[in-house]
């Protein structure tokens, strides 16, 4: 096998596979980037072995045909050392070393891997699939991202993973640890194929990374009983899926509310990061928030001083007072976008919704004692 490449092209799918390969594999060759040239296009490939496989295909021209599996990790910093804008020749010798060329002066002689021992790629049926813009599932993603849990026992391990739900045109995604659930909707241009599915959210935060959320580009999701993909930007993002079912919520978001709240979102969540200086580490004090009519008191007590601010809001219904957990409060602050922001409250010791009205985003955060 024989390929030439521009360094930064090549360096680019490097960068983007290697983060599918995870240290302390048992099996070494789960440490090698899969390179096929054998047909008309470079294709690399690589995976953990447990949750997510990416491949990528990569410019470049193939003057022999070939395949072989390098340590990604070496590889890749061997790339990342060569002179920019540079041709690179990569081959694989009769004594099944990879060489690898850069101009009259620079050559690496490092070992290649038994390709043939590389594990099988799961097979996608491409008849199953649904197509969601790319900025609108990176947005959907990062909303969702923050509230999986990961350290969800195996009776829940639904948990550690993102639940996708496509009805008609309406596509859903929700998290939920201990604290937090997280709804976000989108409505689809066309109506697809219902599909659900719960996907590891370790394996989400890889792909989140590699989404450019291209307002103008799409995502091609396929899927299987066991495993889900993406296809984007020449990347193909295998995943496996959980296979139990996840927990049903709306019983839980469809109560009556005593108290409505609306402020200013930006006001809240400044409020809340000042609280937090409070608080000293591994000091486990909750936030305050006393509504009465026209204004929300903040506060916090703590060993090493207090705090207290007041904000303006608008209310409805009867006055309250309750408490949170001020870093997950800010969580949530942090990936709503709204200027101002709604609250439903029913009662000191009941959860809060944060939601808009179109209900695109739905936040229930559970309060802790006073």
């Amino acid at each position: 096998m024989k390929i030439e490449f521009k360094r930064e092209d090549f360096l680019d799918s490097l960068q983007i596979v290697n983060r599918a390969i995870k240290k302390g594999n048992i099996y070494q060759i789960l440490d090698c980037v899969y390179i096929d040239a054998s047909k008309n296009k470079i294709t690399l490939t690589a995976q953990d072995g447990k949750e997510i496989t990416i491949k990528k295909d990569a410019i470049g021209e193939i003057i022999e045909k070939g395949k072989t599996a390098i340590d990604g990790s070496h590889l890749l910093d061997i790339i990342r050392t060569m002179p920019e804008d540079s041709f690179i020749e990569l081959s694989v010798n009769d004594r099944n070393e990879c060489v690898i060329i850069c101009g009259e002066k620079m050559k690496f002689n490092i070992p290649a891997k038994d390709e043939t021992t590389y594990p099988n790629v799961v097979s996608i049926n491409k008849e199953k699939r649904i197509i969601i813009n790319e900025y609108k599932l990176k947005s959907m993603i990062e909303k969702t991202l923050f509230s999986f849990d990961r350290a969800a026992e195996a009776g829940n391990i639904v948990l550690k993973g993102l639940y996708f739900n496509i009805k008609k045109d309406n596509f859903q995604i929700k998290s939920m640890d201990g604290y937090i659930i997280s709804i976000v909707n989108e409505k689809l241009p066309i109506e697809e194929k219902d599909y659900e599915a719960v996907i590891p959210g370790t394996a989400l935060e890889e792909m989140y990374k590699l989404l450019k959320g291209d307002t103008s580009k799409d995502v091609y999701v396929y899927f299987n009983e066991k495993n889900v993909a993406f296809d984007f930007n020449e990347t193909l993002f295998t995943s496996i899926i959980i296979p139990n079912k996840y927990i049903d919520t709306d019983r839980i978001f469809n109560i009556d509310h005593s108290t409505t709240v609306q402020i200013n979102k930006e006001d809240l969540l400044n409020s809340l990061r000042r609280a937090m200086t409070a608080i000293r580490e591994n000091e486990n004090r909750p936030v305050i928030f006393d509504i009465k009519d026209g204004k929300m008191e903040v506060k916090i007590n703590t060993l090493s001083g207090d705090y207290y601010e007041e904000l303006n809001i608008n209310k409805m219904g009867k006055e309250l007072m309750i408490a949170f957990n001020a870093r997950n409060f800010i969580k949530i602050l942090n990936v709503i976008s709204d200027e101002k922001i709604n609250m439903y409250f029913s009662g000191a010791k009941q959860p809060v919704i944060i939601k808009d009205k179109q209900e695109t985003y739905q936040y229930l955060l559970t309060p802790v004692k006073i």
